[in-house]
């Protein structure tokens, strides 16, 4: 299965960024980007070969939607290392890769659709958007981390070579604020499409479920956090600690999406 040659292919890759933080090597950074990408070019191959086979979007299943969300963390990734050149939000990315594939891996292809909606809705309308959407908000909560740890070290004084090989804070805010930005974009509309859809089919049971409350409470705390932003400067640390809370409602909106799928 050519999901478990990515699933390595992700694993070389955060093997070679934990080795990069250490020795700062740029031959281990670039064996890590080649690792990345090719990780990245055999979940999408896969994708490709299971959309010819079945004439299915790749979010008609759990798999499928795990594949997607695996690729689009690569992308994420490699649009971010393009605008600032640091390689180590990989780091903490790879790990979200590789878990994506190890879920889907569970879950075999051969699984369809369990409700009409789900081949529908999911799949056509909003869910690229929010995939996309989610890994440029889980990737302002990997600078968010980032910021802590540096901002940390600051403190404490502690100039070791988790300080060196970091980015500046600086550089990591803007990391945070273009993820922000961009993931808050796509989430919405994805949202807006989801909605409009639903509401157009009278699927109002959908309305009250909890992955999509917990949707529009993600995407609430986003809208707030750039408003605020805005109106009332935050400061980075602050914008890190809400991002982080974005994060959790996150992970608990794909808890409820799963099991939806599974049903």
């Amino acid at each position: 299965m050519i999901s478990y040659i990515s699933l390595i292919f992700y694993i070389l890759a955060f093997v070679h960024i934990a080795l990069f933080l250490y020795s700062g090597s740029r031959n281990v950074r670039n064996l890590f980007n080649i690792f990345m990408m090719l990780g990245l070019l055999s979940n999408l191959y896969e994708l490709i070969i299971r959309f010819m086979e079945t004439g299915l979007a790749p979010t008609s299943t759990l798999y499928d939607l795990m594949l997607s969300l695996s690729l689009s963390f690569g992308i994420t990734y490699f649009i971010l290392y393009a605008k600032y050149r640091r390689p180590l939000i990989g780091l903490f990315i790879s790990p979200f890769m590789a878990a994506a594939l190890v879920i889907a891996i569970f879950y075999p292809p051969t699984i369809t659709p369990s409700y009409p909606v789900v081949d529908s809705i999911w799949k056509v309308v909003h869910l690229p958007f929010i995939v996309l959407g989610t890994t440029f908000l889980v990737a302002a909560f990997v600078a968010s981390v980032m910021y802590i740890l540096q901002e940390a070290q600051l403190k404490k004084k502690k100039f070791g070579f988790i300080f060196q090989r970091f980015p500046a804070l600086d550089t990591i805010g803007k990391i945070n604020n273009t993820s922000l930005t961009i993931g808050f974009y796509f989430f919405t509309i994805g949202a807006v499409l989801g909605f409009i859809w639903m509401l157009q089919n009278n699927l109002e049971q959908l309305l009250s479920s909890a992955k999509v409350v917990f949707s529009v409470l993600t995407w609430f705390l986003y809208a707030a956090l750039i408003i605020f932003r805005r109106i009332k400067p935050l400061t980075q640390r602050q914008t890190a600690q809400w991002t982080i809370i974005g994060f959790v409602l996150i992970i608990i909106t794909y808890i409820g999406v799963a099991s939806f799928m599974l049903r």
